[in-house]
């Protein structure tokens, strides 16, 4: 993914360092945890408190449940499972739409992100940048 391959502290650090810091911060400010109150004394109702972790919950389960949902509707004994959705992609496999895959070095399809298919527009303007 990265065009090379890392040295075994990135490995670990990814792998096991990054993840388990994550988790101690998450858990610390669980157990540290305070109803947030306005200038000292008004405090929020509990339902404001509710939609705040609802709101900041939902953008942090998208991963994991992506994952638990990969794992469950894979075949095999659950580490099987574990190990085979966690495993990298095999080379040639791409998760971009089959018009976009290159061959030969080229394009079968020009990348547009003006939504009109690939049918690349002619530019309406000039962008001219300096250095200063």
């Amino acid at each position: 993914m990265i065009g090379y391959r890392p040295n075994p502290w990135m490995k670990w650090s990814w792998t096991l360092i990054t993840p388990v810091l994550c988790m101690g911060c998450f858990i610390f400010s669980l157990v540290k945890y305070k109803p947030l109150t306005y200038n000292k004394v008004y405090e929020y109702p509990d339902w404001a408190i509710g939609l705040g972790w609802f709101l900041a919950l939902t953008s942090m389960i998208c991963i994991p449940l992506v994952m638990v949902i990969k794992i469950l509707q894979s075949n095999g004994p659950l580490i099987e499972r574990i190990k085979a959705v966690a495993a990298p992609a095999k080379s040639g496999v791409s998760s971009r739409p089959k018009e976009y895959n290159v061959k030969g070095g080229e394009l079968t399809q020009p990348l547009n992100t003006n939504g009109n298919n690939g049918l690349m527009m002619k530019p309406t303007q000039t962008v001219v940048e300096t250095m200063m």
